[in-house]
């Protein structure tokens, strides 16, 4: 075993900042971002930032390992300059606030990005080995350094609770964030990349597999696949038999015997070089081959989720998620599987196609929905020169069917793309009204909608998140000589404690005394205002100032981030997680 040694380390902090300088970059700014986040409350940091820096880490990585195919710098440095440029248009086009869409959007990006790190030094013919080596090298790697990155994490926060409860000393609750993001987001990623195998051993045509995945792929895994898949087989022969469509929750069963296969074989691929393991060579053989029926299987348990729900962005992504595997399985069967590395090529491609352009499911599924609120419309004669009439009182008779059909993708579509895909439809602005005042709108009856969770049972236990955006209106706290910043997580009693000042959390109340002033004592009761943002049944979380604010003798209470449950039966409220700000005279 190598000797530690701090002057071997920094050498391989240099060299990490030779080798992936822009990966660097876009580490330290990600960290900066975080210790603003933590140190600066209530700074707003748009989401294109934190996405630009995000998928800049794994982009960067991509494109340097790629670019150390050329000798010239220049080449290196313009390639990595060249995605840098792309990545800050595509953030440039993101909105200020995030939908759903965006998100997917993101993680997709994000997922290709890391797929790619794996296969694009070995691109070119005959590398396989190379490419399993690396690709086992790195993953190893990322356990390892995860497990420092958690025994640091722990051995510091230990360290700080210690000057605490020793010494007394008042340790607020950034320190432990800020102890998280060195030791998760500077710490982890530089060990991870210094241990990245450098141009040359990345080359090498050697291998080495280790025991532990062996027993992992062969007796684990395999084992697993192979029940997964004669339970599968049964459910075919038993459809086959009664002649009756399957379960559209069969595709992810099939999607993840068919990800799992293929994950097996890659990890198992050092003993399908060999040629001596019959279980090995007969998975590498027919696998591919075994799955087949079960996707023709799958294949239709997806058109008939289609059929009877109608098309969203994730039966989309499983759709050609099917279709992959169709093809994935096919080059796999006449190749032998000896090309492993264009699994992860193929899928990755697939993918990045899919979520961006035109083309993509996100753009398909938004057409597709507003095509479809249209034709439900036309069809229940609620459009009048291409505007919603307003049937609040109920004039136009809608069936239950219409009903929940129309009220679903209205409202996916609000959810998932954003009220102004709708807004065509309507002549006044749709920005503010909530699910219940759209329905109420085209005259939706209530009691068809309850199975899309819009009904309230009285007596069950509910739910509620409120919210204060960051671009909310300022206020006047001239009157004010003191602030504190409060926050209760889970059962704590005490939200906060100072020189001058302790909070404390008891029966929906806050009650605020002095620790040198006996007779100092003011009581802000929460619970009619909880209330109130409950019974608002608002369309999403967040609130307005005046919403989430509270006025009193000596005080003002102003509310950044609220959840918990509310019980309408027992008139009770629990509080799961409260952010506020308190202003006192």
């Amino acid at each position: 075993m190598k000797k530690f040694s701090f002057k071997v380390w920094l050498e391989k902090i240099q060299l990490v900042a030779q080798r992936f300088p822009f990966t660097l970059f876009f580490l330290l700014g990600l960290a900066f971002l975080f210790f603003l986040q933590i140190n600066k409350q209530g700074m707003e940091i748009q989401p294109h930032t934190w996405t630009f820096f995000s998928l800049g880490i794994v982009l960067s990585l991509s494109v340097s390992l790629f670019s150390e195919d050329y000798k010239f710098i220049l080449v290196r440095v313009g390639l990595n300059l060249v995605a840098i440029l792309l990545l800050l248009g595509y953030c440039y086009t993101l909105p200020a606030k995030f939908l759903p869409v965006d998100f997917y959007q993101t993680i997709a990006l994000g997922i290709v990005f890391v797929l790619s790190t794996f296969v694009v030094s070995f691109l070119k013919k005959n590398n396989d080995i190379s490419f399993w080596e690396f690709g086992k090298t790195n993953i190893l790697q990322l356990v390892i350094t995860f497990i420092f990155a958690q025994v640091l994490m722990l051995g510091l926060s230990l360290a700080v609770l210690s000057l605490k409860e020793l010494f007394k000393i008042d340790v607020q609750h950034e320190v432990y964030q800020n102890l998280a993001v060195i030791c998760y987001a500077i710490f982890a990623p530089i060990y991870f990349l210094t241990n990245i195998p450098d141009e040359t051993e990345k080359r090498k045509q050697e291998y080495t597999f280790e025991k532990f995945l062996k027993i992992l792929g062969l007796y684990i895994l395999l084992p697993i696949l192979a029940l997964y898949t004669l339970i599968l087989y049964v459910y075919l022969l038993q459809i086959i038999f009664k002649w009756e469509l399957p379960n559209g929750w069969v595709s992810t069963l099939v999607s993840v015997l068919g990800l799992g296969g293929f994950l097996c074989m890659l990890i198992l691929f050092p003993l399908r070089l060999e040629k001596e393991n019959k279980i090995v060579n007969f998975l590498s053989r027919n696998f591919p081959l075994l799955l087949f029926p079960l996707l023709v299987l799958m294949t239709i348990g997806i058109f008939r989720r289609l059929d009877d729900y109608g098309l969203t962005v994730n039966r989309l992504y499983v759709m050609l998620l099917n279709f992959w595997l169709y093809g994935i399985s096919i080059y796999l069967f006449i190749s032998k599987a000896n090309h492993l590395k264009w699994i992860i090529v193929s899928f990755a491609t697939v993918l990045l196609l899919s979520s961006i352009g035109p083309l993509s499911v996100f753009s398909i599924t938004k057409h597709s929905m507003i095509r479809d609120v249209k034709q439900l419309l036309t069809e229940s004669q609620l459009l009048k020169n291409g505007k919603v009439i307003d049937n609040t009182n109920n004039a136009i008779k809608i069936d239950s069917l219409t009903t929940v059909r129309l009220s679903g993708k209205i409202h996916y579509t609000i959810e998932t793309f954003g009220p102004e895909n709708i807004q065509r439809f309507f002549k006044d602005s749709i920005q503010k009204l909530s699910s219940s005042d759209i329905d109420k709108k085209l005259g939706l009856n209530e009691k068809y909608l309850s199975g899309n969770n819009r009904s309230r049972n009285p007596t069950d236990t509910q739910y509620f998140n409120a919210s204060l955006p960051f671009n909310e209106a300022s206020i006047d706290i001239k009157d004010y000589s003191s602030y504190l910043r409060i926050r209760r997580e889970n059962d704590t009693e005490e939200v906060y404690k100072g020189k001058d000042f302790v909070v404390k959390y008891h029966k929906n109340a806050l009650l605020i005394s002095k620790p040198t002033d006996k007779q100092y004592a003011i009581s802000i009761p929460l619970k009619q205002q909880l209330k109130k943002i409950f019974n608002s049944n608002k369309k999403g979380t967040e609130y307005s100032l005046s919403e989430l604010s509270l006025t009193g003798s000596g005080y003002m209470l102003i509310i950044n981030n609220l959840n918990g449950f509310y019980t309408p039966q027992s008139d009770s409220i629990t509080i799961t997680n409260l952010h506020a700000t308190i202003f006192l005279k």
